[in-house]
């Protein structure tokens, strides 16, 4: 009976125990002394094996060591050689890195080790491969019979293979014996040499280079080089050769001297051995420093060799078409309700070889907002003053002060509307009189004598103005609560008198060329805002649906009617924007300009397209088509001329962008100057884009002239393999070579 007891008791006891040893059955980290110093090892089963120097670590192995970790099925690790051989499932980790392979050897002692038919992956997207990586140090392999990419696929949509190849997974990755594959297809057979910096910071290296054929240039390559300075600074510079032309190099050089000072200098030059054995290129230099609050410094100096060299060798239609080469120099103290500027400016013309420049050395100016003056309640003032000292070669040159005071008083008509009489004052003295013109080198110029002159004007006059407005509640109905409309009538009315109009140098037309004015103005304008229906904790958005102006004005003076003009905003949603404004003149000769531009802007599409016409001034006299300070709207003023007038500026300016899908998307953009029938430019280009990898296509037509061939047209691709830097680029030009040089207006 004893033993019938006995029976279920044991059992009970070993179901009792069987948790318990359960759990002293958990691996538990175990620190391992090794001759290169203490591991820790986690697995399933540690046995030792043979006389204390060999121990066997097989399920879910962990070894650790420093920023080192390897995870395999079954490793072997000799303590007395610190070696370990790890198989199945091998993983190592090497600081951020991480390698797989069939087999790994590795030396806790020496930090080396080999990775048998293994594979790194670098942050944030680099693969290297091999039969055989050899670790030399921290994060340093030499990898034989191994590959490079940045894709995620087995069969790589682009890779490097090379024959032998020491990546440094923190640095950059280096091979000979290399080739270049697509999928499966050798698409470069063969290069000696392969190099590309995969650091996760800046490195110094060489750029894929740039290679390709132009129609005026002829084959060309251009081999940039990286040079990562320090934290603070970088340069590129790049061998440029060109087969037509010569060999010349450019580079930029960017640094950060503190948090408020930064620049940067660039240039290009060469040599054209190939044409006239003439050195040609061009430069700049920026720099801002915030000294203090409220005090600044910035430089902006830009110069070229001459006057062609950015159409030949710049490929933006915007540099290509650049009529100066501006610098400027800029100190400027701002305080609450006064701006000081100090300038120096530069330039060089680039439409004539004639020196005409007419360069501002120095340029001071003062601005002051209008405030309330001391001890008079409600007047307020206004001043702008500025001296200048202008420089050049061929035509007049001199100082000239200009003061300009303005004191007015807002008075309230009942709160209807606000009227603002105004009365100033305007000095501008000129170090030179201007008594005639004669023609030097082909240029007709200003003669003057070594006499100030000053001119005194007087102005006076008033402003009223008046706002109503109603609100339209919606309820909501297309996501609105409700709408406001504002109608904001205007007039101005000013008299301008003085003395010593006539005799003064042409400098700057604005003002130097104010005539007497006797003016009236009028305009209304209508707004229409919008507020959206605000959700749960949040609060309602306002926007500016449309506005439209329309002006108007009777030049008293003259006894002349101004022009009608007109300018209009229409913007329902964030992705359409609509603006025109357009001046009209009522005596007969019609539009005098027009602009439009229109903004598309959706998901998959982006377009814009934008009109430009003006007609040139017929008018007679010192002020003939100058527009005076005094105009609000500038488009009402007639500058005079019954004649029909040509139009001087006719051009029309588009493009659109649309991602047909998350691979494909097509460009083209458009640049024609209807006055002459010329299309200065048109772009047309696909890009492929994935994960990896983007290729794009582009044909560029410029300057085809109505009835004539193309004067240059190119077609270019550009390959960009992710985390290799800049594209590969290479042009194909394949319009004819022609002397045509660009036209531009």
């Amino acid at each position: 009976m004893r033993r019938f007891f006995a029976v279920p008791t044991l059992l009970a006891g070993a179901l009792l125990a069987g948790p318990a040893l359960a759990v002293a059955q958990t691996p538990a980290p175990r620190t391992v002394t090794t001759s290169g110093g203490d591991i820790t090892v986690l697995a399933d089963r540690l046995e030792q094996i043979g006389p204390d120097n060999l121990l066997l670590a097989t399920g879910n192995v962990e070894i650790t060591r420093g920023t080192a970790r390897l995870l395999a099925d079954r490793v072997e690790i000799n303590r007395e050689t610190g070696d370990a051989v790890a198989q199945g499932r091998v993983i190592f980790y090497d600081g951020e890195d991480r390698l797989t392979g069939e087999r790994i050897d590795y030396n806790v002692k020496t930090g080396t080790g080999v990775v048998h038919r293994g594979e790194a992956h670098a942050a944030p997207y680099y693969r290297i491969g091999g039969e055989r990586m050899e670790r030399l140090g921290e994060s340093t392999y030499r990898v034989r019979r191994g590959f490079f990419t940045t894709c995620e696929d087995d069969s790589p949509a682009w890779s490097f293979r090379f024959g032998e190849a020491t990546a440094d997974l923190e640095d950059f990755i280096y091979g000979t014996n290399v080739s270049f594959w697509v999928k499966e297809v050798p698409l470069i057979p063969f290069f000696p040499f392969f190099a590309a910096a995969i650091r996760r910071e800046r490195q110094t290296g060489f750029l894929p280079p740039h290679l390709g054929v132009s129609s005026k240039k002829g084959a060309f390559a251009q081999i940039p080089f990286f040079w990562a300075i320090s934290d603070s600074q970088d340069a590129t510079v790049s061998l440029d050769v060109f087969e037509r032309r010569g060999v010349g190099g450019s580079g930029e050089y960017r640094y950060v001297v503190s948090e408020t000072q930064r620049g940067a200098l660039s240039g290009f030059f060469i040599r054209e051995t190939e044409q006239k054995d003439e050195s040609r290129g061009s430069g700049s230099f920026k720099h801002h420093w915030g000294i203090a609050p409220g005090l600044s410094l910035r430089a902006d100096v830009n110069a070229v060799s001459d006057d062609g060299v950015l159409r030949v060798y710049e490929n933006s239609l915007q540099q290509r078409a650049a009529q100066r080469a501006e610098s400027n120099l800029f100190l400027t103290k701002t305080w609450q309700d006064w701006n000081l500027v100090g300038r120096l400016f530069y330039y060089q013309d680039l439409t004539t070889r004639r020196p005409i420049e007419l360069q501002r050395l120095p340029e001071v100016t003062v601005q002051g907002t209008r405030q309330a003056v001391p001890g008079l309640p409600g007047v307020l003032y206004q001043v702008d003053a500025s001296a200048v000292n202008f420089v050049r070669e061929l035509g007049s040159e001199g100082a000239r002060l200009d003061l300009h005071p303005q004191v007015s008083r807002p008075i309230s008509l009942a709160g209807f509307a606000t009227v603002t009489p105004f009365v100033g004052g305007r000095v501008t003295a000129y170090e030179v009189t201007a008594t005639g013109a004669r023609v030097e080198r082909g240029e007709a110029i200003e003669r003057t004598e070594d006499e100030v002159r000053v001119r005194r004007l007087l102005e006076f006059g008033g402003d009223l103005e008046s706002r109503a407005s109603r609100v339209y509640p919606l309820g909501g109905r297309g996501g609105l609560e409700s709408l406001l409309h504002s109608v904001e009538p205007r007039l101005r009315y000013i008299r301008l008198i003085g003395r010593n109009f006539y005799q003064l140098p042409n400098w700057t037309p604005g003002v130097d060329r104010i005539p007497e004015g006797n003016w009236l103005e009028y305009s209304l304008t209508n707004r229409l805002r919008a507020r959206t229906v605000a959700g749960p904790d949040a609060e309602p958005a306002r926007s500016d649906l449309v506005r439209f102006v329309a002006a108007h004005a009777y030049d008293v003076q003259e006894n002349r009617v101004g022009n009608v003009a007109a300018d209009l905003i229409v913007q329902p949603s964030s992705r359409l924007r609509v603006r025109g404004d357009a001046s009209y003149n009522v005596e007969g000769a019609g539009v005098q300009a027009a602009t439009t531009d229109l903004q598309l802007l959706f998901p998959s599409v982006t377009a814009n397209v934008g009109t430009r016409y003006v007609k040139p001034s017929r008018g007679e006299g010192p002020t003939a088509g100058v527009v005076p300070d005094f105009v609000v709207v500038p488009g009402t003023y007639n500058v005079g001329g019954r004649p029909a007038n040509t139009a001087a500026v006719n051009f029309l300016e588009g493009g659109i962008v649309g991602e047909l899908s998350r691979h494909f998307v097509v460009r083209a953009r458009t640049s024609w100057d209807v006055k002459t029938d010329t299309f200065v430019e048109n772009r047309f280009g696909v890009d492929f884009r994935w994960d990896c990898w983007a290729l794009a296509l582009e044909y560029v037509d410029r300057n085809r002239a109505g009835g004539g061939g193309p004067a240059e047209d190119e077609l270019r691709f550009s390959l960009n393999l992710l985390g290799l830097g800049a594209p590969l680029g290479t042009r194909l030009g394949t319009g004819a070579d022609s002397g045509a040089a660009p036209r531009f207006k």
